[in-house]
């Protein structure tokens, strides 16, 4: 409760009313939480320079808008938790692009990550697909990223094996479509490969809710608000989750440091040196490191502990951020880095999946 608000109550009763106020009288202020993140770049996400001159702004207040700077980071602050949020990127040189629809928690989001593609990119995508993209439809994309997921270090997102699914389903012919390992879309695959990336495209405007099925796999609903014209895509970890049903994009702000944080920090740290050393340049900005902690955090924070209570999870993780923090060569390595604890990590997310599925 504002103390304002009460000392208000009380001078308009005992001014007008001639009786006393408690703070039962008082109606309290709804809730505010902030939102930011990072505006980056379809396949140039981690390396790549930062997409300054964006015009961020929240679908729902359009008044609140931004432009990002050299670090390509944006913020909102007041936002009322429970509303939903959709944020809108504008830059000449990308497609307007629009994020899934999430509601906002009371610690907020942090990093709410929009991923967008440069016209050049998506011209060439366009042709990979069976009919030509229309303008007076949308396309609806998305990553299915495992716990761990994310836009920030070098690694691979996606967990593979999944049938996604839009409901109203979209018309026959719009997809899905998913990613194969070289991040292209292959019309014939059946389902997510390790990248993750699935779309929907040529898909009528309306609102569309995005959920996605594995054994012994578990995975939160997505909501799109699609308009024509627009990408609307759900860079990760705000699309498809697995194992992860409600996830809570501010959770990690509350937990406390720990050797699993550390190591992820740690991975954070290296990844940024790692870019700047090599670009010559600053192109991991300090906000763009802060995200990647942040992002982690989480992830830390989504595990359910009755399920991985030998830690087996948590520990394979743990294995693999530190293996890949060792080295540059690592760090931004490819498939072919840290081979065993990926396999371990894997075959751990399986397991915990199993547990989180059964309960």
């Amino acid at each position: 409760m504002r103390l304002h608000s009460l000392l208000a109550c009380c001078v308009v009763s005992l001014a007008v009313l001639g009786t006393s106020c408690t703070q039962e009288d008082v109606i309290e202020e709804p809730a505010v939480a902030s939102v930011e993140g990072d505006v980056l770049a379809f396949l140039d996400e981690v390396g790549g320079e930062r997409v300054t001159g964006a015009t961020v702004t929240v679908l729902e207040h359009p008044e609140m808008q931004v432009v990002t700077g050299e670090d390509a980071h944006f913020r909102f602050d007041g936002l009322r938790v429970g509303s939903d949020i959709t944020l809108v990127v504008e830059h000449p040189n990308f497609r307007t692009t629009q994020t899934a629809t999430l509601e906002l928690g009371p610690n907020g989001i942090h990093p709410f990550s929009v991923q967008i593609v440069s016209k050049g990119i998506f011209t060439a995508l366009s042709t990979l697909v069976p009919s030509p993209v229309e303008e007076d439809k949308c396309v609806i994309a998305t990553t299915v990223a495992r716990m761990g997921g994310s836009l920030y270090v070098h690694l691979r997102q996606g967990m593979p094996d999944v049938k996604v699914s839009l409901s109203p389903a979209p018309p026959a012919g719009s997809g899905p479509i998913y990613f194969d390992e070289d991040v292209l879309p292959a019309p014939d695959q059946p389902t997510t490969s390790k990248d993750g990336g699935v779309l929907f495209y040529n898909v009528p405007p309306g609102d569309y809710v995005m959920s996605a099925g594995r054994a012994d796999t578990t995975f939160n609903q997505v909501r799109f608000q699609c308009r024509a014209g627009f990408i609307v895509n759900a860079g990760p970890p705000d699309g498809l989750l697995a194992n992860v049903p409600d996830p809570d994009r501010g959770a990690g702000q509350q937990r406390p440091a720990d050797d699993y944080s550390r190591s992820t920090d740690t991975l954070c740290e290296t990844t940024a040196q790692c870019v700047n050393d090599d670009a010559g340049a600053v192109r991991y900005p300090a906000a763009t490191l802060a995200s990647c902690k942040a992002m982690f955090a989480d992830t830390w924070s989504f595990v359910d502990q009755s399920c991985d209570t030998d830690e087996a999870l948590r520990g394979a993780a743990r294995a693999l951020y530190t293996c890949r923090a060792q080295s540059c060569d690592a760090a931004l390595g490819g498939d072919d880095v840290c081979v065993d604890e990926e396999t371990a990590f894997s075959a751990a997310q399986d397991a915990y999946g199993a547990c989180l599925a059964s309960k």
